[in-house]
């Protein structure tokens, strides 16, 4: 009998202690298949740059959302006061691989502490810019394959290479075929889809506090230490590479709107600065979202860059549509304009096409786009 009460006794603890804490597994499965063309750029003429239209028909990963799998947990410490984790991997479905070869966690990896004070997290995790965008200035919700207000950043380098060919009065091969490689990076012109100039949606070495929402109110700062420092000839480097964002959100009822600014040190002493404000309000028939950007690498001049979109749902179906445009006079004008149609087969499972084109004005115009049909699946 005695025994039976010991049992029992710690079967309670233990149910009690298991209570307190929790372990999710969760994750998004989305493939499609369609088409996309994009503009590959090559050298002729030994110091003539030319586009040659490339088009890629078969299956793709992540056309409403990137796929990923994680771990997340809290454990309750008392007083109001919860231990958080969060591990998040990104995959390409189509392939089996890992999004990042370099990083089993590429998409978060922290580990914090929230109460009713707001929550701090040290680790790799979104910057403040990527915490409000998809909510709350794009339509197309961060999709990564048919968002018109998709963008990618030039590297230090990149820039660096175009600005001596167009210097040049008359560029020399290898001018020429770095200029190429640059515009030919992945995401960045030859096969961008979507207008906007980017920012670093992750960020390494940081640490993060969000406010608890306040009446609809929400506030967040990030700040990545960078930790690259070196003091070895030739990549001399006395100050780390620093990244720094901050935003305010409001939602409450039928709107919501947020501001944000990130500052993003793609290398010693070159930044490139993202000042955005949103918005989206909810009329019953039709979600309506209008949002504007200011992009600026530093010695250059700023792209002026806004969109504006809509989402009607239609019983189980939700049509999507949005134009984005970013302009400025270094790196001319994109403009980009994203369809979908979404359609749920249940509250996870969504079947849907969609569908982008892109104008780069740095590619003489030229177009890339991608069109397709696919499934994403929550859990």
């Amino acid at each position: 009998m005695k025994k039976s009460l010991i049992a029992v006794a710690v079967l309670a603890a233990s149910g009690a202690a298991m209570a307190q804490s929790s372990v999710t597994l969760y994750g998004i499965v989305d493939a499609w298949i369609g088409s996309k063309q994009t503009n590959g750029v090559t050298v002729v003429n030994g110091n003539q740059l030319a586009t040659t239209e490339l088009r890629q028909t078969g299956v793709n990963s992540g056309g409403l959302s990137s796929s990923r799998w994680g771990l997340k947990g809290s454990e309750d410490l008392g007083g109001g006061l919860k231990a958080i984790f969060a591990l998040e991997s990104g995959i390409n479905v189509d392939t089996g691989e890992s999004s990042d070869s370099k990083r089993l966690f590429d998409r978060q990896a922290f580990v914090g502490l929230t109460s009713g004070f707001g929550t701090v997290s040290l680790g790799r995790q979104n910057g403040a810019y990527e915490s409000v965008r998809g909510t709350f200035f794009s339509a197309q919700g961060n999709s990564p394959s048919f968002d018109a207000t998709n963008g990618k950043q030039f590297s230090k380098a990149n820039i660096d290479d175009l600005a001596a060919f167009d210097r040049a009065v008359v560029p020399t091969t290898a001018q020429a075929t770095a200029a190429a490689a640059a515009l030919n990076t992945k995401g960045v012109a030859a096969s961008r889809i979507g207008a906007w100039a980017g920012y670093q949606a992750r960020v390494d070495n940081s640490i993060r506090y969000a406010t608890p929402s306040i009446s609809g109110f929400q506030a967040a700062v990030v700040y990545g230490f960078g930790e690259d420092k070196n003091t070895v000839a030739p990549t001399y480097n006395n100050g780390a590479t620093k990244n720094a964002s901050i935003s305010l959100s409001y939602a409450n009822g039928p709107i919501g709107v947020a501001v944000v600014h990130q500052d993003d040190e793609l290398s010693p002493d070159f930044h490139m600065k993202n000042t955005g404000v949103g918005g989206y309000y909810d009329f019953g028939v039709a979600k309506a979202f209008l949002a504007y950007n200011e992009a600026k690498y530093d010695g250059f001049a700023k792209q002026n860059e806004w969109a504006v979109g809509v989402r009607a749902p239609l019983g189980a179906t939700t049509l999507v549509a949005q134009y984005a445009q970013s302009k400025g006079d270094d790196f001319g004008k994109n403009t980009s304009f994203g369809l979908s149609a979404e359609y749920s087969l249940s509250k996870r499972t969504t079947a849907y096409a969609g569908f982008n084109q892109t104008k780069v004005e740095i590619l003489n115009d030229n177009k890339n786009n991608a069109f397709g049909l696919g499934v994403r699946h929550t859990f």
